[in-house]
């Protein structure tokens, strides 16, 4: 059987994201202005585009492999390499005093039980948390495949689990739990975005076929920048609001407009790269590469770098040191990528 076309877009947003993130890392060490710090946040919902990318490139998939199959091959791409980032993390505290965590931590990341733990699921910089959330959500994976199947609909899917994580918000919101971690970086927080990716990779083997997918396929080919710029802007303006006005509920349920928001811009980057910088476009692409040791590695990277040039992992550092330490995040993360593939495999 024929492998899925390779799409180019998915890997650029892949890196695309991890980029922002990286950068959203470093600015929350810059003493800028509050209406700056405020919206460097958007860097942050890069986490939301990856879960829809993760439910995508797994719905394209036309092999459905058997769960421990399924459970032993995530593992081996995901958990491996975090166990050994993990474990560079706690050498780094033990010998650098980077991070205040130690033995009790390490254990609880590499065990897996951090996930239900409020102390333990931020510790080692806290970017973890994504890791116990992408694994929570492949736990899932064979029993949504299974509903996808049988629901036929790839609308009553995305529709059914939009909803299944709109009663989360709910009852994160309700039970008052919408600071902690544990509670509101649950899988069901983010399930809507995961499944509605593995949707879109339902209709795009046959959008020709389904009225609905050839129209979204339709917007998503418009090629005019300016389009997605608009739209991109709106939401994350809308994201903002819901942030700075709404209090905690604005925190729940903001997911909606920032994973609108943070995609239309990262197409607008991808139009104008494909049109007017082409430098721009393999760049990204080029990241995407070792996307994932990236985002493993980046904030170790963040932690040695302060304490280099400052002498402290607290200080407070200039705008153009933080674009000093993008390089170096990386070089951490490509040199991370061969022991990544090494021992994955």
């Amino acid at each position: 059987m024929l492998p899925p076309k390779k799409i180019v877009w998915i890997d650029f947003a892949k890196g695309y994201a991890i980029f922002t993130i990286v950068c959203y890392h470093v600015l929350q060490r810059v003493a800028l202005p509050p209406v700056l710090a405020q919206a460097v946040v958007f860097g942050g919902t890069g986490v939301h585009l990856f879960f829809l990318l993760s439910g995508f490139g797994l719905g394209l998939s036309r092999t459905v492999l058997p769960p421990l199959t399924f459970y032993r091959r995530r593992l081996s791409k995901i958990w491996l390499p975090y166990v050994v980032a993990l474990t560079l993390s706690w050498l780094g505290a033990y010998t650098l005093r980077l991070f205040s965590d130690g033995w009790p931590e390490w254990l609880a990341g590499v065990a897996l039980y951090q996930m239900f733990y409020e102390p333990y699921i931020q510790s080692f910089g806290g970017h973890f948390w994504f890791i116990s959330t992408i694994l929570q959500l492949y736990l899932v994976f064979p029993v949504l495949v299974w509903v996808q199947k049988n629901v036929g609909s790839p609308i009553w899917f995305a529709l059914s689990a939009f909803l299944l994580s709109a009663i989360w918000w709910v009852v994160v919101w309700q039970s008052g739990k919408g600071e902690l971690r544990i509670w509101n970086s649950f899988f069901l927080q983010f399930l809507w975005e995961f499944a509605l990716g593995m949707s879109l990779a339902q209709w795009s083997r046959f959008p020709a076929k389904n009225a609905s997918a050839e129209r979204i396929f339709k917007i998503l080919a418009v090629k005019n920048p300016i389009f997605w710029l608009i739209i991109g802007l709106g939401s994350s303006a809308l994201m903002m609001v819901m942030i700075l006005k709404m209090g905690p509920i604005g925190k729940i349920f903001n997911d909606a407009p920032a994973l609108l928001g943070y995609t239309a811009l990262c197409i607008f980057i991808w139009r104008i790269g494909q049109q007017y910088l082409p430098p721009l476009k393999k760049l990204f692409l080029w990241v995407s590469e070792f996307s994932f040791s990236l985002y493993l590695v980046h904030v170790l990277v963040l932690e040695l770098y302060l304490l280099l040039i400052t002498g402290s992992t607290s200080a407070t550092i200039s705008l153009p040191m933080a674009l000093l330490y993008l390089p170096f995040a990386l070089l951490g993360g490509w040199l991370f990528e061969p022991v990544s593939r090494k021992i994955s495999q």
